[in-house]
């Protein structure tokens, strides 16, 4: 039987292996400098390459139309489809291999070995599954949360195109190879593989597209230059569309109101679904003359249309609204031998820090330039960390730059992270901040005196204090010292005469600058005595006598008069003792006259290790004579 005179073309191209398919994807690791823009969502495109050794993704950037980076792929890439989240890019390889690739990081995640030279594709609506037409073993069905084949569907050999319902119940599935009674379209369940219908025309040669409500299937006829529409309630071909040449696959346009053909690769033939006729032509070059399948696609803004233009043309960008080329992607090396399908996706971008400036500090935090992108537009910065800590401000310069403060850290080196609603950027050196130690610092000092005989807690605060080596007051060392923080340490004083003295920290840097919130004020813990109760007894003594006040830890003495008496010291603050009688060698009270009868004012004194209490009139005590 004489087959579509498409079907030899097709087979010079695979057995050259030539393919090319376009799809919209993040670019992470990638793309050396992405252009700057205010957006964390970028248009890449996907361009499957294959020959003189280049097999793999060539990766376009949608707004510039140039080629910015590369992914290897296997043998032969020749199909690809991307999931309706446009997150993820399945691509098909000559091999029968289908490569996954996550398009947030432009990375395969797995490689899923399918059946022998896939020649179509199709992605369920709903995500689930991944249906891809084989040269040789019919459909296999791919589950994409696994990614592993879960069935098999035989079929005749050589599926050229396939395509879903919108509900994804039925999906259509057109041949290349013909046999009497075999029909070149089928409609096949989904759920159950089986066939529904089936017509058969052996002018339907590749190419399926299904209008929005499922009613209406064009198929392009190259081996009668024309389109054929196909009422699916019927399986019967409503009409004919003469092209005037050989159409391609067709395209729908996003709005799903026209399809578009290319045409002898020289002319874009649109036709209406409404009318089923061609209402507009542009005179643009769409493909090569020998290779036309699948050259076409539209762009997701819907306004604009990448046409193949072959190995020695590139990618032409047209503007369909005014039907003009915009831009053209130039084959080369990143580019060898584009002649297939193509599609779009949309990926969003997590951050990427390239450069931090400075990329050191102390450890008490500072200001910090990070460079990178993307920074600003929806889905924005919401987060950066160093080493895990989130900064202690930042503020969005532009779509590749950020000022942020970096947090107190001890000495070290971290990760500064960027997050935005998509994620958070990957770690790295281009990203590393190091904490230096510097020589400590001290502000404030909690209390900032205590008793000569040592014993004082204080509470020193400051900066790069974590690794603090020795603390001294004055030239003494403190008894102890406990780090409690990068900016804070807690020491013991020890037995000092009285004065103030600078408190000095030293760590592996230096010692910390005299300042005079580093003064710390040595006093004398000299006994007070606030009360004597009672306040009056007999001459001939025997009274026992409470004496209230403070500091009277170290007590050595209590005296009336000058005379020492017999003490018990009950606390810091109290004293008791039983009265010594009146004598005449007890000096009187300051303020009063001795008297050599019995009777009298005496200060009650107490004396400590540090000194003797002064004399007032609450330490006095009154002998009173008998009458």
């Amino acid at each position: 039987m004489v087959l579509p005179k498409f079907r030899s073309a097709w087979r010079r191209s695979t057995s050259a292996v030539c393919a090319f398919a376009l799809a919209v994807a993040g670019l992470v690791g990638v793309v050396t400098a992405a252009p700057a823009r205010a957006t964390t969502a970028m248009d890449l495109a996907y361009v499957l390459n294959s020959g003189s050794g280049t097999d793999g993704v060539n990766v376009v950037d949608v707004a510039t139309s140039t080629i910015v980076g590369t992914i290897r792929l296997g043998d032969s890439p020749r199909r690809v489809v991307t999931s309706p989240d446009r997150r993820t890019a399945y691509v098909l390889g000559y091999d029968g291999s289908v490569s996954v690739i996550d398009a947030g990081t432009s990375t395969v995640t797995h490689t899923i070995s399918a059946c022998g030279e896939p020649g179509a594709a199709a992605m369920k609506p709903d995500g689930s599954q991944l249906w891809v037409g084989c040269g040789f073993t019919g459909i296999v069905v791919i589950d994409t949360a696994t990614a592993t084949v879960t069935k098999t569907i035989s079929m005749r050999a050589d599926v050229s195109g396939l395509t879903f319902a919108a509900d994804g119940s039925t999906v259509y599935a057109s041949y290349f190879v013909f046999s009497t009674g075999t029909p070149g379209i089928e409609a096949i369940d989904s759920a159950t593989g089986a066939v529904t219908a089936g017509i058969d025309d052996e002018n339907y040669s590749l190419g399926l597209v299904l209008s929005p409500d499922a009613a209406t299937l064009l198929v392009s006829q190259q081996h009668s230059d024309s389109v054929a529409v196909v009422d699916t309630a019927s399986s019967t071909v409503a009409a004919t569309i003469p092209m005037g040449g050989s159409p391609d696959g067709g395209v729908l346009n996003p709005d799903g109101t026209a399809v578009y053909y290319c045409v002898n690769g020289t002319d874009i033939e649109v036709v209406d679904l409404a009318s089923r006729s061609i209402t507009r032509t542009l005179a643009l070059p769409c493909g090569d003359p020998t290779y036309t399948a699948g050259s076409l696609a539209f762009a997701p803004d819907g306004n604009t249309l990448y046409a193949i233009l072959g190995r020695t043309g590139g990618v032409s960008v047209i503007d369909v609204p005014t039907g003009t080329v915009t831009a053209t992607i130039q084959p080369g090396v990143a580019l060898d031998n584009p002649v297939a399908a193509a599609a779009f996706v949309r990926a969003a971008l997590v951050p990427t820090v390239t450069a931090v400036s400075p990329a050191q500090g102390s450890e008490a935090g500072g200001k910090v330039v990070i460079y990178g992108g993307p920074f600003s537009g929806g889905g924005g910065v919401t987060a950066v960390s160093f080493g895990g800590v989130p900064a202690t401000s930042f503020t969005i310069d532009s779509d590749s730059q950020i000022t942020a403060f970096a947090p107190p850290q001890t000495f070290r080196t971290v990760a500064v992270t960027v997050t935005n609603d998509n994620g958070t950027s990957a770690a790295g050196p281009a990203g590393g901040y190091t904490y230096l130690q510097a020589a400590p610092a001290i502000s404030a000092l909690t209390p900032n005196s205590g008793v000569s005989s040592g014993g004082t807690t204080v509470v020193i605060t400051g900066t790069d204090l974590s690794i603090t080596k020795s603390v001294y007051f004055g030239g003494t060392a403190a008894s102890s010292f406990t780090v409690d923080s990068p900016t804070q340490v807690t020491a013991v004083t020890r037995a000092q005469t009285n004065g103030t003295v600078n408190v000095s920290v030293t760590n592996a840097i230096g010692v910390s600058t005299s300042v005079p919130s580093s003064q710390f004020t040595f006093f004398s813990p000299v006994p007070v005595v606030t009360a004597v109760s009672p306040a009056t007894g007999p001459t001939a003594g025997g009274s026992t006598v409470t004496i209230t006040g403070i500091r009277f830890t170290g007590t050595f003495r209590v005296a009336f008069g000058g005379v020492a008496v017999p003490y018990t010291l009950k606390s810091d603050s109290t004293i008791t003792v039983v009265t010594p009688a009146w004598s005449s060698t007890m000096a009187p009270a300051a303020g009063t006259s001795g008297s050599s009868q019995p009777g009298g004012v005496v200060d009650v004194t107490v004396t400590t290790d540090v000194d003797t209490s002064a004399i007032s009139a609450a330490d006095q005590y009154i002998y009173v004579a008998p009458a």
